[in-house]
């Protein structure tokens, strides 16, 4: 583990520490896990085992060094699913109603003498139901779990009393005066043990939506669900809500008195979680609304079967209509290797239903909830724990130094169409969670009107609220709650430093993972693997988007170690210049922002900042191409796509470089001048060696016709480099040549298209920004280039401001394909400009840096999908992109790389072949979506699900860099290896 070393020119720096907590959203670890039921679209749809009974069951002591089982005889789950049909069949559960208690003979669970059986009648689900609707009729898994043993552990969670269990998993050692511990959950179970060694005459346990306001009082809805006797060591509660919080109160008579303790357990849930019943996770939808997620099944049989809802004094809630939205959720069933067989019609399915309820929910309540094909579960509701989705916002967290922050409030019921907001609050608040999760919420911001911000918004099919978070302060550890009475909670926030440096690692590192011929190494990466491709070939093809044959000869090999994957594939193409010219962006506009060793990269320690060291990995692959006249080849390409899913070390493809181009030349000319001037105060002898190269290939590219607007960015980093006259002399020529308006004459205010690369293309800020910021530049270029940049940046702070409803500085006339909508840092290029130009009035770096937050905020969930459109970040985020090791990654257990940025929502729908199954699982239909919302987390969405590093990878990560304020180094345990290393939340 490589650590990062404090020196005293590091003055200032904030020491991030670790134990922020870990991410209890009810989103599951990115593991891949075989035993997800999936759904054939070319065939039928599966179903679930029952698991029956509620979580005030039977449940009583057993006998010392007996097995209680809650009654039952324990059953396995049936063999195979029903190929072709509607529901496939499932063994029923033979488990126990309400739970199972544990004798005194061992500990629980496991003991040598008393055992917990591990699950409900002792079995584990084996895939949500035992059932494969695959289309091909498989057995289900039937492991019982042992005769003691328990199905699913999880990861543990905090010690001591009220310790917390993680998600789908066991509290730590037990502590207090019972010695009360969370020893497993599941999705609709929940154990706890506690310490028998001193003889109690009774013990009760009560189950409660929230804990006690003060310690010691009445928990609300606390509900008795069991009397115990000794030896009796441990108790489940069963047939709960997934994903959701549980609070236990165990209560035991000892020597004539009465000790209690609380404790706080979380169900398993979430996506790609292992469920034990179709429920995948329960929200309220406003105050008189549920959602109720469900994992696959019939569809239309778990919408139009009956509903019920009771409160948990045996009132009935009216059912008043039921409402559906599908949306596929996963295509698992791939196998690992070049060519090896997949299925793009096998698919996981999540059936949101909507309950409309006649009457509103309220504060809390345990909800008892009946449906279709045996669903019979309970809520633990409480407004204060419950997530709600109605609420987007930062689902990392806020920047501390922006000044506008903003949650938004919308739904959208599928069929039942947008969410109606008659009758629903006009206030919210903020709550910051408790250290001890037994301990209640604490209100940090009261009051918080909830106003209208748009009427009706496309994007997210209807009405938009929004709640001003500006005044919630900022704190280095604090985990937020948004809270709307009587609806629910939003995603866990913050607003801090640790949230952006959380976010600029992540995608930071997001590139390290893709860079082409690196060996991804344990020490810093938890997602290892071999060198690759660093061997190919020398060829000549000059179109960036052809390929090789496959006959092509083998000849001229050479090493390529530099430079990025491209996507979900492998080449390299001449879009790539912009990686590493986005990264000295950032860097240039505060140096003082970043260090050496804070992203944990291979290069850490040798005293250059590691965004430094992140854009000359881009460079150098550019370095390697340049031939001895100076020209620089565009990339390098093989003969075909990958076939298959596999890592990149294994590709057996090979690949050839393509022809030299002036275009690419120049361009890559600049990137040397760039990055030799940055590095020269950390390196002479490097940045020397990239000067050279950057005269060399400015000699080829001027004289093999390199189009105008790349010479702008040649000749603009040769003036500031050297401050010669003659690259003076060249950049107003070709700033001449652009047009009457200079460069302005053909300019493009944003990131730049495919197109711009391989044709004459356009201007943008960077090709100027060097030239207009070296002194003896042209004082009428560089007062055109202020101005203009100033009213294209003054634009983006309107559009983010005025044209939709979740603030985004994508124009109304942009369409969201292939990255349009959540690449909101493309947007950015003249603000940035702006603010490393300077000379701004405080109001206007204000305004900047606050369109910067928002450009953010959007990406990172405060969007109308609700929806963290990165892997590895947020509570509810990208879990499956069209990136071959990351899908190969999750076929081993370890999860998808973090740090992909995907397209996201787009605005038709796919109709390539492999996309069909996927297309036709949406309901309603993709195209009956709000734009907004299009989107499925499934890699044959490729317009969807897929990315590259040069429009959205590089975009986004001069975005979370340009945001990074004083000095923050990471905390050890985000580093490879440790603790949070995977932790999705800052």
């Amino acid at each position: 583990m490589r650590h990062w070393k404090l020196g005293s020119a590091l003055f200032g720096v904030i020491l991030i520490g670790c134990g922020s907590g870990s991410d209890s959203s009810g989103a599951a670890s990115n593991a891949d896990d075989p035993s997800l039921q999936s759904v054939d679209r070319s065939h039928g749809y599966g179903g679930f085992a029952r698991r029956p009974g509620k979580w005030h069951g039977k449940g009583g002591a057993a006998g010392a060094g007996g097995t209680h089982k809650g009654g039952g005889s324990g059953g396995a789950a049936g063999a195979g699913g029903v190929d072709g049909g509607t529901s496939g069949t499932a063994g029923a559960s033979a488990g126990g109603m309400g739970g199972s208690a544990a004798g005194s003979g061992g500990t629980s669970p496991g003991g040598s003498g008393g055992a917990d059986p591990g699950g409900s009648g002792g079995t584990s689900p084996g895939g949500s139901g035992g059932a494969d609707p695959g289309g091909s009729g498989g057995t289900a898994g039937t492991d019982p779990g042992g005769s003691g043993g328990s199905p699913q552990a999880g990861a543990g969670g905090s010690p001591g009393t009220g310790g917390t269990a993680g998600t789908g998993g066991s509290a730590g050692a037990s502590g207090g005066p019972l010695g009360l511990s969370v020893t497993t959950t599941t999705s609709t179970t929940v154990t706890v043990a506690w310490d028998t060694s001193i003889p109690a005459t009774s013990t009760r346990v009560y189950l409660a939506s929230e804990p006690a306001s003060v310690p010691g009082g009445a928990m609300p809805d606390q509900t008795l669900v069991a009397t115990l006797s000794d030896p009796t060591a441990s108790y489940q509660l069963t047939s709960l809500s997934a994903a959701t919080d549980v609070f236990v109160r165990v209560e035991r008579d000892v020597q004539g008195t009465t000790k209690q303790q609380d404790i706080h357990a979380r169900t398993v849930g979430g996506p790609r979680t292992t469920l034990d019943s179709a429920v995948r996770e329960v929200h309220a939808y406003g105050p008189k609304a549920l959602q109720i997620v469900l994992a696959n099944g019939n569809a239309g049989g778990w919408q139009s079967g009956a509903w019920t809802v009771h409160r948990a004094n045996g009132a009935a809630l009216a059912v008043t209509g039921v409402k559906r939205h599908s949306i596929p959720v996963g295509a698992p069933q791939y196998q690992v290797g070049y060519g090896l067989p997949y299925s793009d019609t096998v698919l996981d399915v999540d059936h949101r239903i909507y309950l409309q309820l006649g009457e509103t929910l309220g504060s809390h309540d345990i909800l008892h909830v009946q449906g279709p094909n045996g669903l019979d579960f309970s809520i633990p509701y409480s407004d204060r724990y419950l997530e709600t989705p109605v609420i987007q916002l930062n689902q990392v967290g806020y920047n501390p130094r922006a000044t506008q922050r903003w949650a938004y409030v919308s739904g959208w019921l599928g069929d039942g169409g947008y969410l109606p907001f008659s009758g629903f609050p006009t206030s919210a608040e903020v709550l910051a969670e408790s250290a001890d999760a037994s301990l209640p919420r604490t209100v940090v911001v009261g009051s918080l009107p909830i106003t209208q911000r748009a009427a009706s918004d496309m994007d997210a099919g209807g009405e938009v609220r929004q709640i001003d978070l500006a005044t919630v302060p900022a704190n280095e550890t604090a985990k937020y709650r948004v809270r709307i009475p009587g609806v629910g909670v939003s995603w866990p926030t913050a607003v801090s430093e640790r949230a952006a440096l959380k976010v600029f690692f992540v995608v930071s590192r997001g590139l390290f993972h893709n860079r082409w011929g690196a060996n991804l190494d344990p020490t810093h990466s938890n997602w290892a693997r071999p060198a690759d491709h660093q061997n190919i070939f020398t060829g000549e093809i000059s179109d960036p988007e052809a390929y090789y044959t496959e006959n092509q000869p083998k000849t001229g090999a050479r090493t390529l170690i530099g430079g990025y994957h491209d996507a979900g594939d492998f080449d390299q193409r001449p879009m790539h210049t912009v990686v590493p010219e986005l990264l000295m962006r950032a860097y240039e506009l505060h140096p003082s922002s970043f260090a050496d060793s804070q992203q944990s990269i291979p290069e850490s320690g040798n005293g250059i900042p590691d965004i430094l060291d992140e854009a000359l990995w881009g460079v150098s692959g550019w370095e390697q191409l340049q031939e001895s006249d100076g020209g620089v080849r565009q990339g390098a390409q093989s003969w075909r796509h990958p076939w298959g899913f596999y890592h990149a070390n294994t590709d057996p493809l090979d690949y050839w470089t393509l022809a030299r181009n002036a275009d690419v030349t120049a361009r890559a000319c600049g990137l040397f001048a760039q990055a030799s001037r940055l590095v020269a105060p950390f390196n002479a002898s490097r940045a020397q060696t990239l000067k050279t190269r950057a005269l060399q290939a400015w000699s080829y590219a001027t004289s093999n016709g390199a189009h105008t607007p790349y010479r702008l960015y040649a000749a603009g980093e040769l003036f500031r480099l050297t401050g010669e006259t003659t690259y003076d002399t060249a950049f107003q020529q070709a700033w001449s040549a652009m047009g009457p308006y200079g460069a302005f004459s053909s300019f493009a205010s944003e990131e730049l298209y495919m197109g711009d690369y391989t044709g004459g293309g356009r201007a943008v800020a960077d090709y100027i920004l060097g030239y207009v910021m070296t002194a003896g530049a042209s004082s009428s270029i560089a007062s055109a280039a202020r101005s203009s940049l100033k009213n294209m940046a003054n634009d983006v702070v309107n559009t983010i401001a005025n044209e939709r409803a979740h603030r985004t500085p994508r124009p109304n006339n942009r369409p969201a394909d292939w990255g349009g909508a959540t690449t909101t840092a493309k947007y950015m290029d003249t603000v940035v400009a702006m603010l490393q130009l300077g000379g701004n009035t405080p109001a206007e770096t204000q305004a900047y840096f606050n369109a910067l937050s928002l450009a953010a905020d959007w990406v990172l969930g405060g969007n109308p999908n609700g929806y963290v459109y990165f892997s590895g970040l947020g509570s509810r985020r990208v879990e499956e992109p069209l990136h071959l090791d990351s899908l190969s990654f999750v076929k081993q257990g370890k999860g998808v790389i973090p740090g992909i940025p995907v397209y996201g929502p787009n605005d038709d729908a796919p109709n390539a072949q492999y996309a069909a199954a996927t297309v036709g699982a949406f309901y309603p239909a993709f195209s009956a979506q709000p734009p907004g919302r299009r989107y499925g987390d499934v890699r044959t969405l490729v317009t969807c699900n897929e990315f590259t590093v040069w429009e959205t990878q590089a975009p986004h990560a001069e975005l979370f860099g340009a945001l990074l304020g004083p000095l923050t180094m990471p905390p050890s345990c985000w580093l490879a290896g440790e603790a949070d290393a995977a932790n999705p939340l800052p």
